[in-house]
């Protein structure tokens, strides 16, 4: 059931330095652009499903406890509990901050209703991985098509953890160890929301569904006959700046200005992500986002971008991107004044998209 998601992924960064904004990852003090987990920190933080603290660190490396990981999935999954249940656990309270968050898992039947819950307790990797798995109501098959050294079959977590390593969730390597006993940490956590989102809303959109005579998720495949690259290339930047425009209008947002400048560097942000064969804001040539637009001597107030892969039309790319509440919010910013558009494919034919929004 190995499902490459890269065939088509998005993602989304923003910096927009005004007082007025929500908290981002990047005013995290703590977490540096160059931090892994910090596309996925910005996107979720910025969601508002996970927080930072008052001292405006985000604390990576701190444990998540159980009544914390019900609150974080509660509110990605936009879960609540009817009027009508009540949960019969022994150590959490109507005055818990997190109670209904906790009372609507687990009248999904995500938690085990009755007992101890345990609230302050440290969420385990394994436990995190079923229940990201019940709460998004993903499908579990057997065909174990990924398996950890230290994940036996007779582990309670054993198809949540595999099911989860085969779409791209977990990244642990094949074979190697997915310590199912450690903590979740807080940047672990945010990764593995953001990536279950990404998965969720291309399940939503049919570009991802589960097949059940083979048993395993599917991409769908997109065919369309191919014009010449230079036209077809024009033609499809145009494309997604009048279809972003579209949706601003929509919503009474002023018209973004197609900037040739803008254009020009997310072009080569495009042909570079080709060439050294990576999916990311952070280049190996450019660095940064903000790196990259100094660099081309781009004068900024605020940026975002949001990148996609393996969407074949302008259309499809858009309405991605506008499913994915990261991406819309780039779209939908009322700040940006100016945009800029990249696209290219590899030696597969795989499109790459580049959008890159400023304000002036």
């Amino acid at each position: 059931m190995k499902l490459k998601l890269a065939t088509a992924l998005l993602a989304a960064a923003l910096i927009l330095p005004s007082a007025t904004e929500p908290v981002q990852a990047a005013t995290f003090k703590d977490v540096p652009t160059t931090h892994w987990a910090h596309n996925a920190i910005d996107t979720i933080s910025n969601e508002g499903i996970i927080n930072g603290y008052p001292d405006g660190t985000y604390r990576l490396n701190e444990p998540v406890t159980r009544a914390q990981a019900a609150k974080i999935i509660a509110l990605a999954t936009k879960t609540k509990p009817t009027h009508d249940f009540t949960p019969d656990f022994k150590d959490v309270t109507p005055a818990h901050g997190a109670y209904n968050h906790i009372r609507a898992l687990t009248e999904r039947g995500i938690f085990n209703n009755g007992g101890a819950f345990n609230p302050n307790a440290q969420l385990t990797r394994g436990q995190m991985a079923k229940i990201i798995t019940l709460a998004y109501d993903i499908t579990v098959d057997d065909n174990d098509l990924i398996t950890f050294s230290d994940v036996r079959k007779i582990n309670g977590y054993y198809s949540y953890i595999t099911t989860l390593a085969e779409l791209n969730i977990t990244t642990t390597e094949q074979g190697g160890e997915f310590k199912p006993n450690d903590p979740v940490t807080r940047a672990q956590m945010a990764a593995f929301i953001q990536r279950t989102n990404e998965f969720d809303a291309k399940r939503k959109t049919g570009e991802i569904y589960y097949d059940q005579a083979q048993q395993k998720y599917v991409e769908k495949v997109y065919t369309i006959p191919e014009p010449p690259p230079s036209q077809m290339d024009e033609s499809l930047a145009s494309q997604t700046i009048n279809l972003v425009n579209k949706q601003r209008q929509q919503q009474n947002l002023a018209a973004l200005k197609e900037d040739k400048a803008l254009t020009s560097i997310a072009q080569t942000k495009a042909e570079d992500m080709v060439k050294h064969n990576y999916f990311a804001h952070n280049s190996p040539t450019y660095g940064s986002v903000g790196d990259m637009l100094d660099r081309f001597n781009y004068s900024w107030t605020g940026y975002g971008e949001n990148i996609a892969k393996g969407y074949t039309t302008a259309a499809t790319v858009v309405q991605g991107w506008m499913e994915s509440p990261g991406h819309r919010a780039n779209i939908l910013q009322s700040k940006f004044t100016n945009i800029g558009t990249g696209y290219t494919t590899d030696q597969n034919g795989t499109p790459y998209w580049v959008h890159i929004f400023s304000t002036k």
